[in-house]
């Protein structure tokens, strides 16, 4: 059920767009996920593109109640996002600049100490172009300091137990 709750935060925060839903719904079907919830067997047989995206997400949303999932709120949505975005940086996927574009910058009411210093850092940086007109040594502090926050972040036990945050 984690991988459902995945594409859900994941959908939450922008990285699953309305028309991919179908496939990843199909996907979890294919794993053995979610075979006894009708709406996710509807959403799976929907073409994706041309559908009305309101209704995608609605069958999302019926597919996790039937599920007994509870719908991710938005800090945990960001929490979340701060975790797969510092594993990325960590495993050197994305850049330090590109962190901060993905990034959101609130911090929620249940967001660590180590969050917190990688949120700030975020922070630090009006717009990822900004970067390029800091001097170099800056810069190097700056990129040195986001990689030593994400490692943190990354590897903190509730990372690994996400689900753990929600108040559901």
């Amino acid at each position: 059920m984690d991988d459902a709750f995945t594409l859900a935060w994941q959908y939450s925060a922008g990285l699953v767009f309305p028309e991919d839903l179908p496939m990843a719904a199909a996907g979890l079907l294919a794993a053995g996920i979610g075979g006894d919830s009708p709406a996710l067997c509807d959403l799976a047989g929907r073409p994706g593109r041309g559908e009305p995206p309101v209704e995608l997400t609605e069958l999302l949303w019926q597919a996790m109640a039937e599920l007994g999932l509870p719908v991710p709120d938005d800090g945990f949505v960001q929490r979340s996002l701060l975790h797969h975005t510092a594993a990325r940086l960590v495993s050197g996927e994305i850049t330090p600049v590109e962190a901060v574009a993905v990034l959101w910058s609130r911090i929620d009411e249940r967001t660590t100490g180590a969050e917190r210093r990688l949120a700030e850092l975020v922070d630090q940086v009006c717009c990822p172009g900004c970067v390029d007109t800091w001097p170099v040594e800056v810069t190097r502090d700056w990129e040195r300091e986001m990689r030593a926050a994400a490692v943190e972040v990354a590897s903190a036990p509730d990372h690994r137990n996400a689900t753990s945050w929600h108040r559901g």
